[in-house]
């Protein structure tokens, strides 16, 4: 019996959502959220630059309801914590991709809303995504190669110029002076996500954190920078770099750091290596690097981030009510296998 699926919102990722959902041989996509009354009745083939799948968008809270769907695929740009409680009441397991892990990066009385809501509806709520997401599973799947760790460090770093959501970098200070008030305030706020990944390794790892420290580093545009989407004047940011550190008896157990940049124009030019480093000290040392590529020709460049979420759906909706993390579920691999 098939599994039936729900997809919330239609922007890049959600687009990756939907191709993904359509190619698992265990899912069936029933329906899709969509904010703009424009979208409202039009096939989700068409906003997905599918060929019509006769499935139609709504923006209709109830309709989604009234579908009865096994679970939704949460990924809209700005989350509203009233319609995740609402589905998770309605029966509903919920997977994110918005800015959630354990929905402490929410606030506590918002992360405890969430967790009771999925605990009365009987469902599980999940969050998962490239990083924060696989990038600490796959951290924590090497350090199985060792006896006892010392630290687990994970560094990404993107050009993320081609990311083309002025709504997201505005928030997180690009295009700010500087000497903005509250800029390094406004970034952590915009990442505290990453604080519940580093929460989420330490748990794995039967660790008791003493607390969680963030670090910002800015770098500055050299010159104007058009970015399509947005401009980025000179002298303010155009990229950020930050880490988070779990600290454990005084020492930094777990360590993530991010190295985003916009243009190609900037002050300290830090070099971009894409992809993750990362490094588990303990017995032995181990040290990985992972990357992905896309085609050519390819056309959800999103794929990276939603295919966790969707491949993760089978072990979701079989877990016991309530949050669920990454240390929680059976292994999560590739629902599909490609055709010859």
């Amino acid at each position: 019996m098939s599994i039936r699926v729900v997809q919330w919102t239609t922007g890049g990722v959600a687009r990756s959502a939907v191709r993904a959902v359509l190619a698992h041989p265990r899912l069936e996509l029933v329906g899709c959220f969509a904010w703009s009354a424009e979208k409202d009745g039009k096939d989700v083939g068409e906003l997905c630059g599918l060929p019509p799948l006769g499935v139609q968008a709504t923006s209709s809270f109830d309709a989604i309801i009234a579908l009865r769907p096994d679970v939704v695929l949460y990924m809209p740009l700005l989350w509203d914590v009233d319609d995740m409680v609402r589905l998770l009441e309605a029966g509903i397991n919920v997977i994110s991709t918005a800015n959630f892990l354990t929905g402490r990066s929410y606030g506590e009385k918002d992360m405890n809303r969430l967790h009771e809501a999925a605990r009365r509806g009987g469902v599980s709520l999940y969050g998962t995504g490239i990083n924060p997401g696989l990038a600490g599973v796959v951290g924590l799947t090497a350090a199985a190669l060792c006896r006892e760790v010392e630290k687990i460090s994970i560094f990404e770093a993107a050009d993320c110029t081609h990311y083309a959501s002025a709504e997201t970098w505005q928030a997180l200070g690009f295009g700010s002076p500087p000497d903005t008030p509250g800029l390094a305030d406004a970034a952590k706020q915009r990442q505290l996500v990453f604080q519940d990944a580093v929460e989420v390794i330490a748990k794995a790892l039967g660790a008791d954190l003493d607390e969680v420290r963030y670090a910002p580093e800015f770098g500055l545009a050299t010159r104007d920078l058009d970015l399509g989407y947005m401009t980025i004047p000179r002298g303010t940011v155009c990229g950020l770099k930050g880490r988070w550190q779990g600290i454990v008896r005084g020492r930094p157990l777990i360590e993530l750091g991010l190295l985003w940049r916009l243009g190609n124009a900037m002050e300290p030019d830090w070099p971009i290596e894409e992809g993750y480093v990362m490094e588990i000290r303990g017995h032995p040392n181990v040290r990985l690097r992972y990357e992905f590529e896309y085609s050519a020709d390819a056309v959800d460049r999103d794929a990276h981030t939603a295919n966790p979420a969707v491949n993760a759906v089978p072990a979701v909706v079989a877990a016991p009510p309530g949050l669920v993390t990454a240390d929680d579920l059976p292994l999560v691999t590739a629902g599909s296998i490609a055709a010859p």
